[in-house]
């Protein structure tokens, strides 16, 4: 049975392990199908995603993560700094991104061996 868009989805939201603000659903559909289409484009000839359906949904679940920590963030960002005088409040934004780039690393590392490496000797003599 191949994956759908809903398989990748509901890996997400059981990596973030909580509930996502309703208003933010839409965003975590939207690049859940951006995920698995970037993979898809990205594996090697002769591999198919229903051939490593449950890494590929693991991994395409991390990368929906990533995009969505990227596009809007998730409940409990990191304060990078505060103020009490004219009251201030700065996310830490570095610490957002540093997150996004490391799911997306681990989803990239989970199919390492089935992407296409992007360079490649093709008809090189010696």
């Amino acid at each position: 049975m191949a994956y759908t868009n809903s398989d990748i989805e509901n890996k997400a939201l059981s990596l973030i392990g909580s509930e996502l603000p309703a208003e933010s659903a839409g965003i975590l559909k939207a690049v859940c199908a951006s995920a698995a289409a970037e993979l898809e484009s990205r594996l090697r000839k002769g591999v198919s995603s229903e051939e490593i359906q449950e890494l590929f949904v693991t991994a395409a679940g991390m990368l929906a993560l990533s995009m969505y920590i990227e596009l809007s963030g998730l409940p409990g960002d990191r304060v990078g700094s505060f103020s009490a005088g004219n009251v201030s409040v700065r996310l830490d934004g570095g610490a957002v991104s540093a997150s996004a780039a490391k799911l997306r690393k681990y989803a990239e590392n989970m199919l390492a061996a089935y992407l296409d490496g992007g360079f490649e000797f093709m008809g090189v003599r010696g």
